[in-house]
């Protein structure tokens, strides 16, 4: 038996009192007939998730009751039709704001009793729902209309953003007063990155308590969390400095040929920040296992099936991703991510989430930046090993961790920002 007991626990939870029960901007309780709803984003877990951040986001500011879409085949996780409850304990977040399922809103429409299919809920909202034309990867939303007034340093954030090709929008009178707004999925309306990158609030308080409230309301389930808890403090991985890579192959080297790199160069460009005495836990879809031989020549590599066998058994192979992601979030030695990648954008976040918490943990671990492949965007040498001083190995403690989001060269949904966890309504 361990001594050494690591927990997930992040971020607060309120008793009625948190940031959207400070939330009065609109002047007025969220009306009960005014309702946000949307369909599921078609990319993977983490793509889902930002979605919905973005949406839970849009619900709180305008005042409305949020739908929760049905259930459908979410992308890489098989088959089975899922809903958001599947995987996500929302009983924070309707504390905080009105939520219905897609269930619910029918039957109190008084539409239809029988069970409501994705292509049902997607032909209805079509039908009866005011869509913007709106897309978070081209758009950046200023609210209310008069922010850039009120706060000049959000000028500041505008300059690349435009000239990469994104546009400002605002709530028009129609959003404003339609009782039903709908976000569907498909490219024109495609609303998914990374909720920072696409509001640019007027109050810097408002902006704070976003944060706050997506921390603390968008949790996964305890059971999620306790099989993530066994995970990291199974002997293989409890009291140690374990680090995490997630090394992602797969459909990325279709989608992103540049970040599909050997294991020999991911680990030259990273030796600088491991130490060969620590384990590596190694999160990857990759299938050869001999990819990981260069990584066995040097380090103790654990993976999911080297954990304890009653671990591996308990985890539904739909929950496999996120329990990998919270082991990677909880590595008390550095994260190394894959450049592109939503799935570690998360870990990022999470990692930042658990290190701000006070008392937790994994209260200050490590929440730089880290990436298995140099740079994307480089112009000389030295930016091709960020973590390489010269003449010695020194680990960069700012990582790339230091850009704001308004001068990344980055896609909207390509990397995580330390305002999310460091800026925050505490």
């Amino acid at each position: 038996m361990h001594s050494f007991q690591r927990t997930l626990t992040y971020g607060r939870s309120s008793t009625g009192t948190g940031a959207t029960g400070q939330f009065l901007y609109l002047g007025s309780p969220p009306h009960p007939r005014k309702y946000l709803a949307f369909q599921l984003d078609d990319g993977g877990w983490n793509n889902i998730l930002m979605q919905f951040e973005i949406m839970v986001v849009m619900a709180w500011i305008t005042g409305r009751t949020l739908v929760l879409p049905p259930a459908k085949p979410l992308y890489l996780l098989g088959d089975t039709p899922r809903l958001l409850e599947d995987f996500l304990d929302l009983s924070e977040l309707r504390r905080q704001l009105p939520v219905i399922t897609a269930e619910e809103f029918f039957e109190f429409s008084s539409v239809n009793r029988e069970p409501v299919s994705n292509e049902k809920h997607h032909d209805f909202m079509q039908t009866h729902a005011y869509t913007p034309p709106w897309n978070a990867l081209d758009n950046m939303l200023v609210f209310p209309a008069d922010a850039l007034a009120r706060r000049a340093e959000l000028l500041e954030r505008l300059t690349e953003p435009l000239r990469a090709g994104r546009w400002l929008i605002k709530i028009s009178a129609e959003i404003e007063h339609c009782d039903l707004l709908y976000f569907p999925m498909t490219k024109k309306h495609r609303m998914f990155g990374v909720a920072e990158c696409f509001y640019l609030f007027g109050d810097e308080n408002l902006e704070r308590q976003a944060r706050t409230l997506l921390r603390d309301t968008i949790r996964f389930h305890e059971d999620i969390i306790k099989l993530a808890d066994r995970a990291i403090n199974a002997p293989v991985l409890a009291g140690t400095k374990y680090s995490a890579f997630h090394i992602r192959r797969g459909d990325f080297h279709f989608q992103y040929g540049q970040t599909q790199i050997g294991a020999k160069q991911m680990l030259k460009h990273t030796e600088a920040l491991l130490s060969s005495d620590q384990p590596i836990y190694v999160a990857t879809d990759e299938k050869n296992s001999e990819f990981l031989d260069a990584f066995r020549k040097n380090f103790n590599v654990v993976t999911f099936d080297s954990l304890p066998t009653e671990v591996v058994a308990d985890t539904p192979d739909h929950w496999l991703g996120i329990i990998e992601t919270l082991i990677c979030a909880g590595a008390p030695g550095r994260f190394i991510g894959t450049r592109l990648s939503t799935f570690s954008t998360r870990i990022a976040t999470l990692r930042g989430h658990l290190s701000h918490t006070q008392g937790s943990d994994c209260e200050g671990i490590d929440t730089a930046l880290y990436y298995t492949q140099p740079p994307l965007h480089v112009k000389t040498k030295k930016e091709l090993k960020p973590y390489r001083r010269t003449n010695e190995k020194h680990m960069d403690q700012l990582g790339e961790t230091g850009l704001p989001w308004w001068l990344s060269k980055d896609p909207p949904w390509a990397r995580a920002y330390r305002d999310c966890w460091a800026q925050t309504d505490d």
